[in-house]
Formats: C-alpha cells, sequence, structure tokens
C-alpha cells in the first residue's frame, strides 16, 4: 500500500554506513519512528553518497563510522563540499575521544556514540529531531555541538579566538568567556570561576553555542588553559575510579586500569601521490607527506614478501601521545594523538 503521509521538506535525511545490516535497520527504524514522513536514503560509501546528494536536496546527513579516526575527516570534508548546505551527524563506533575531536575539528554538528538496540535507535532519532529543529540564533558563530565541549575549547584557545561559549540542556546552564585563547572567566548557576568551569566541563548532554565575544562582569581565571583542561581531564579520571571502585566493592571483582585514549592533536590526509587533501592544525605538512609515503614505499617491499597480507596502520610512540600512519593505495592519512595531562 502506498504511503500516503506528506514528508515534510525538512526530513529529508541520507544514512551513509558501511555496514548493509546496521543501514538497514537504522533506515527502518528512523521512516517507522517518523511515522513514515522521513524520506530516508541509504548509501553504503562515500561515492554513493555524494551521488545522492547531487539528485537530491537533503536536510541532514547522518555518517556511520565503523573505523577509527582515519576516515572522519575525508568523509566529512567530502560532504562539507556539496551546495546546498545540510547538516552532519557522526555515529562512531568505538566513540573514542580521537574520532569525537576529529568529527567536531571536520564539521560534524552532532556526535553520538553508533546506537545497538531499538532504544538506541530511538534516542538517536530524537536527538536528531532536535538537531533538524535547531536554527542559528542571532550572533551564532559557531554551530551547534553535543559533545566535545573540551575540543571547543582547546580550538578556540589555540586559534587565540575571542568567543564565549554558552552551554544549555533546555534551559542555560552556564558560560565560558575566551579572549584572545586565554579562559578569562565561567559562570554554572550561582557558582563562577575555575570551579564553574569544572562543572561545565563535567557535563555529559546537552548543547554549546559559539557566541560573539564580550567583556564578562569579573575576570575569575588566571590559570592557563593548558592547565585547565588537563585538571578537567584529572577530575574525569578519579570520578570513574571511584565509580569503578564502587563496582567492585559492590561485586567483589578487582579494580583494572585502563590507560586514557588522550585527544586528536593534528590530522592530515593526502592521496598517494602527495597532494594534500586536509590538514588540521598540522605544523608540518611537507614531512608528513613525506613521512605517509615512506612507509608506504617500504610496506610494498615487506608485506609481499612475507605475504601477510595489506598493511592497515603503523602506530610510533612520540613524547607526550602516539601517531598513527595509515599509507592506503587511494590516500594515507597521519594523525598524532596526545596523552591525557
Amino acid at each position: 500500500m502506498p504511503n500516503t503521509k506528506k514528508i515534510q521538506p525538512d526530513r529529508r535525511i541520507l544514512i551513509v554506513d558501511d555496514d548493509h545490516d546496521d543501514l538497514a535497520t537504522a533506515g527502518e527504524a528512523f521512516r517507522e519512528l517518523s511515522g513514515e514522513r522521513w524520506e530516508v536514503r541509504l548509501a553504503t560509501d562515500v561515492a554513493e553518497a555524494l551521488a545522492v546528494l547531487q539528485a537530491n536536496k537533503v536536510a541532514l546527513v547522518v555518517l556511520a563510522v565503523n573505523t577509527p579516526v582515519l576516515d572522519v575527516a575525508l568523509l566529512l570534508g567530502s560532504f562539507g563540499r556539496q551546495h546546498p548546505p545540510f547538516k552532519k551527524a557522526v555515529l562512531a563506533h568505538p566513540a573514542t575521544d580521537e574520532v569525537r575531536a576529529a568529527s567536531l575539528a571536520a564539521g560534524a554538528d552532532r556526535f553520538f556514540e553508533k546506537p545497538v538496540s531499538a532504544e538506541g535507535l530511538k534516542s538517536v532519532f530524537e536527538k536528531l529531531c532536535e538537531l533538524l529543529d535547531w536554527t542559528s540564533p542571532p550572533g551564532l558563530q559557531g554551530v551547534l555541538r553535543s559533545v566535545g565541549l573540551a575540543d571547543i575549547v582547546q580550538m578556540e584557545c589555540l586559534g587565540r579566538e575571542s568567543s564565549v561559549i554558552e552551554l544549555f540542556h533546555e534551559q542555560p546552564l552556564g558560560r565560558i568567556y575566551i579572549e584572545d585563547g586565554l579562559i578569562i572567566h565561567a559562570v554554572c548557576g550561582e557558582i563562577s570561576g575555575e570551579r564553574a568551569f569544572q562543572k561545565l566541563l563535567a557535563l555529559t548532554g546537552g548543547t554549546f553555542e559559539l557566541r560573539d565575544f564580550e567583556l564578562p562582569p569579573e575576570r575569575t581565571i588566571n590559570r592557563t588553559w593548558e592547565f585547565l583542561l588537563g585538571e578537567a581531564q584529572r577530575l574525569r579520571e578519579l570520578s570513574g575510579q571511584r565509580s569503578k571502585a564502587g563496582e567492585n566493592l559492590a561485586t567483589g571483582a578487582k579494580g583494572v586500569s585502563s590507560e586514557p585514549s588522550g585527544q586528536a592533536a593534528e590530522m592530515l590526509i593526502c592521496s598517494a601521490a602527495g597532494e594534500v587533501l586536509y590538514n588540521w592544525q598540522s605544523p608540518a605538512p611537507a614531512a608528513r607527506v613525506a613521512l605517509l609515503r615512506n612507509v608506504a614505499r617500504q610496506a610494498e617491499k615487506l608485506i609481499p614478501d612475507l605475504q601477510l597480507g595489506k598493511l592497515d596502520r603503523v602506530e610510533i610512540q612520540m613524547a607526550g601521545g602516539r601517531a598513527i600512519l595509515q599509507p592506503r593505495a587511494d590516500r594515507m592519512v597521519f594523525v598524532r594523538i596526545t596523552n591525557p595531562a
């Protein structure tokens, strides 16, 4: 029986996922949850997605990332060149800090962990509805983000920007004031200063908006942004350890420590010929390209001789973090990840 319900113009979406089963499940779930008022198109790779975008006007692209950070920027960058513009959301598995940072840096408007249940799909659907309904208020410089506040603070400070980050969760929660790359004030309810900043950084939900800078009523923060974000990471780890200790007391299990994954500090993607396709905060693009091409050449020599298959990636331990290199035939990726402070 044909669908007699009218498709809403601002509810035409495209889902991109190379897992055919997950793609079909998400498409069917979103159609059903929308009461058949969403027009949902599906694609299994970026080429198919770009073909859909060229032939159809969509309001939202949902990109499911089933691999680590290395593909995110290239895919979002490809979508970002399309006109008219549309909103972008990333569903990631695994949903690591580096994938989140890369997604936000490359232009994602929302970032979620990829759902694995019907309830999870329903929760993501509701959040996508919020994203589709959201419009930029006057004076907004940035875009809506659902997670990754620490990443936005870091990028504003690294860029020596001046802005006000306002946080919401159905109602205003607080503000962070950044002037010339320095965090100078924060307020959360009746709390101000560093306590307010750390309370805002500890939030796990809500949205935040990047507004034009205005002078705060007072300056309450004098420490560097590096110290403040490092302290936020330390407090998160401490909170996690306390939660884990509570679970262990309840179950009688022994505690198991886990190393924090860190944050993406730079990313570069280039073609096999060495043409830079995407560059985010890389201090030495030419050196990164040369390193990638050298690794690719060495891989061609070693892998056929050893008959072990294809080289997926190379990880290099560096001072303060690690670098991940992925020399593919069509493109090569360099990502540097810093350890938490």
